[in-house]
Protein backbone atom coordinates (compact mmCIF):
# COMPACT_ATOMS: atom_id res chain seq x y z
CA UNK A 1 0.00 0.00 0.00
CA UNK A 2 1.35 3.42 -0.98
CA UNK A 3 1.32 6.30 1.50
CA UNK A 4 -1.24 9.01 0.91
CA UNK A 5 0.41 12.28 -0.10
CA UNK A 6 -1.28 15.53 -1.14
CA UNK A 7 -1.30 15.91 -4.92
CA UNK A 8 0.76 19.08 -4.77
CA UNK A 9 3.57 17.54 -2.70
CA UNK A 10 5.26 16.42 -5.93
CA UNK A 11 5.31 20.00 -7.13
CA UNK A 12 7.99 21.16 -4.67
CA UNK A 13 9.51 23.55 -7.19
CA UNK A 14 6.13 25.18 -7.90
CA UNK A 15 5.36 25.31 -4.20
CA UNK A 16 8.65 27.08 -3.49
CA UNK A 17 7.87 29.57 -6.27
CA UNK A 18 4.39 30.07 -4.86
CA UNK A 19 5.77 30.69 -1.38
CA UNK A 20 8.12 33.30 -2.80
CA UNK A 21 5.22 34.87 -4.72
CA UNK A 22 3.20 35.05 -1.50
CA UNK A 23 6.12 36.70 0.28
CA UNK A 24 6.17 39.21 -2.56
CA UNK A 25 2.56 40.08 -1.67
CA UNK A 26 3.74 41.02 1.84
CA UNK A 27 6.55 43.10 0.34
CA UNK A 28 4.07 44.79 -2.00
CA UNK A 29 1.84 45.54 1.02
CA UNK A 30 4.78 47.19 2.78
CA UNK A 31 5.70 49.23 -0.31
CA UNK A 32 2.11 50.38 -0.94
CA UNK A 33 1.62 51.22 2.75
CA UNK A 34 4.81 53.26 2.89
CA UNK A 35 3.78 55.14 -0.27
CA UNK A 36 0.35 55.67 1.32
CA UNK A 37 -1.14 54.14 -1.80
CA UNK A 38 -4.64 52.82 -1.03
CA UNK A 39 -5.10 51.66 -4.64
CA UNK A 40 -1.84 49.69 -4.37
CA UNK A 41 -3.10 48.01 -1.19
CA UNK A 42 -6.47 47.30 -2.81
CA UNK A 43 -4.73 45.64 -5.77
CA UNK A 44 -3.57 42.93 -3.34
CA UNK A 45 -7.09 41.83 -2.32
CA UNK A 46 -9.96 40.13 -4.15
CA UNK A 47 -13.05 42.08 -5.18
CA UNK A 48 -15.16 40.70 -2.33
CA UNK A 49 -12.45 40.67 0.36
CA UNK A 50 -13.34 40.32 4.03
CA UNK A 51 -10.92 42.42 6.06
CA UNK A 52 -11.29 42.45 9.85
CA UNK A 53 -9.59 45.52 11.23
CA UNK A 54 -7.72 45.64 14.47
CA UNK A 55 -10.55 45.64 17.04
CA UNK A 56 -12.42 48.26 15.03
CA UNK A 57 -14.61 46.65 12.44
CA UNK A 58 -15.01 44.65 9.30
CA UNK A 59 -14.42 45.90 5.78
CA UNK A 60 -16.40 44.08 3.10
CA UNK A 61 -15.27 44.36 -0.49
CA UNK A 62 -12.37 46.02 -2.28
CA UNK A 63 -14.07 49.41 -2.65
CA UNK A 64 -14.78 49.74 1.07
CA UNK A 65 -11.25 48.48 1.79
CA UNK A 66 -9.67 51.03 -0.56
CA UNK A 67 -11.83 53.96 0.61
CA UNK A 68 -11.08 53.18 4.25
CA UNK A 69 -7.32 52.92 3.68
CA UNK A 70 -7.30 56.14 1.63
CA UNK A 71 -8.99 57.96 4.52
CA UNK A 72 -6.83 56.57 7.33
CA UNK A 73 -3.68 57.35 5.37
CA UNK A 74 -4.82 60.97 5.05
CA UNK A 75 -5.68 61.24 8.75
CA UNK A 76 -3.55 58.95 10.89
CA UNK A 77 -0.97 57.17 8.77
CA UNK A 78 0.36 59.88 6.43
CA UNK A 79 3.78 59.76 8.12
CA UNK A 80 3.71 56.10 9.09
CA UNK A 81 6.25 53.49 8.15
CA UNK A 82 5.29 49.82 7.90
CA UNK A 83 7.79 46.99 8.31
CA UNK A 84 6.99 43.37 7.55
CA UNK A 85 9.11 41.51 10.09
CA UNK A 86 8.22 37.90 9.34
CA UNK A 87 6.03 35.88 7.01
CA UNK A 88 4.92 32.29 7.57
CA UNK A 89 3.15 30.41 4.78
CA UNK A 90 1.12 27.22 5.16
CA UNK A 91 -0.50 25.72 2.07
CA UNK A 92 -3.97 24.24 2.42
CA UNK A 93 -4.17 23.42 -1.28
CA UNK A 94 -1.91 24.31 -4.18
CA UNK A 95 -3.98 27.46 -4.74
CA UNK A 96 -4.86 28.40 -1.12
CA UNK A 97 -2.56 29.37 1.73
CA UNK A 98 -2.83 30.66 5.29
CA UNK A 99 -0.25 33.38 5.87
CA UNK A 100 0.83 34.97 9.13
CA UNK A 101 2.47 38.36 8.68
CA UNK A 102 4.24 39.85 11.69
CA UNK A 103 4.33 43.63 11.30
CA UNK A 104 5.60 46.77 12.98
CA UNK A 105 4.54 50.35 12.37
CA UNK A 106 5.80 53.70 13.56
CA UNK A 107 4.95 57.31 12.85
CA UNK A 108 1.16 57.08 13.00
CA UNK A 109 -1.03 59.50 14.91
CA UNK A 110 -3.77 57.24 16.26
CA UNK A 111 -5.84 59.04 18.93
CA UNK A 112 -5.20 57.88 22.50
CA UNK A 113 -1.67 56.84 21.64
CA UNK A 114 1.60 58.43 22.59
CA UNK A 115 3.14 60.15 19.57
CA UNK A 116 5.83 58.05 17.95
CA UNK A 117 4.93 54.98 20.01
CA UNK A 118 5.76 52.06 17.71
CA UNK A 119 3.19 49.30 17.40
CA UNK A 120 3.37 45.72 16.31
CA UNK A 121 0.99 42.92 15.53
CA UNK A 122 0.14 40.06 13.24
CA UNK A 123 -2.09 39.61 10.24
CA UNK A 124 -3.64 36.26 9.47
CA UNK A 125 -4.43 36.17 5.78
CA UNK A 126 -6.01 33.59 3.52
CA UNK A 127 -4.55 33.95 0.04
CA UNK A 128 -5.83 32.33 -3.11
CA UNK A 129 -4.07 31.98 -6.43
CA UNK A 130 -6.33 33.37 -9.15
CA UNK A 131 -5.20 33.51 -12.76
CA UNK A 132 -1.62 33.00 -11.59
CA UNK A 133 -1.73 35.82 -9.03
CA UNK A 134 -1.87 35.43 -5.23
CA UNK A 135 -4.50 37.69 -3.63
CA UNK A 136 -5.82 38.21 -0.10
CA UNK A 137 -9.29 36.67 0.26
CA UNK A 138 -9.74 37.39 3.96
CA UNK A 139 -7.67 39.05 6.64
CA UNK A 140 -7.71 39.42 10.40
CA UNK A 141 -5.45 41.97 12.06
CA UNK A 142 -4.36 41.62 15.69
CA UNK A 143 -2.29 44.25 17.42
CA UNK A 144 -0.01 43.51 20.34
CA UNK A 145 -0.74 45.48 23.51
CA UNK A 146 1.35 48.64 23.95
CA UNK A 147 4.68 48.21 25.75
CA UNK A 148 4.19 47.97 29.48
CA UNK A 149 0.63 46.65 29.20
CA UNK A 150 -0.12 43.29 30.78
CA UNK A 151 0.00 40.42 28.34
CA UNK A 152 -2.14 37.48 29.53
CA UNK A 153 0.29 34.78 28.47
CA UNK A 154 3.54 36.35 29.69
CA UNK A 155 5.51 33.86 31.79
CA UNK A 156 4.98 35.79 35.02
CA UNK A 157 1.21 35.95 34.51
CA UNK A 158 0.33 32.42 33.34
CA UNK A 159 -2.66 31.04 35.17
CA UNK A 160 -1.90 28.18 37.52
CA UNK A 161 -3.96 25.07 36.76
CA UNK A 162 -6.17 25.56 39.81
CA UNK A 163 -6.85 29.18 38.76
CA UNK A 164 -7.75 28.42 35.15
CA UNK A 165 -11.08 29.85 34.01
CA UNK A 166 -12.39 26.82 32.11
CA UNK A 167 -12.43 24.42 35.10
CA UNK A 168 -14.19 27.03 37.27
CA UNK A 169 -16.85 27.58 34.64
CA UNK A 170 -17.29 23.86 34.15
CA UNK A 171 -17.64 23.31 37.92
CA UNK A 172 -20.27 26.08 38.15
CA UNK A 173 -22.22 24.58 35.27
CA UNK A 174 -22.15 21.09 36.79
CA UNK A 175 -23.38 22.40 40.14
CA UNK A 176 -26.25 24.34 38.61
Amino acid sequence: MLPTVPAFADEKGDRTKDEESIKQVTKAWQEAWNKHDAAGLAALVIEDVDFVRNNTGWLKGRKQFQDFHAEIHKRYFKDSEWTTKETKVRFLRPDVAIVQVVWAIKGDTIPDRKPDQPRDGIFTWVLEKRDGKWLVVTSHNSEAPPPGSPRPLDEDQKAKPDQALAPRLLTRKLRA
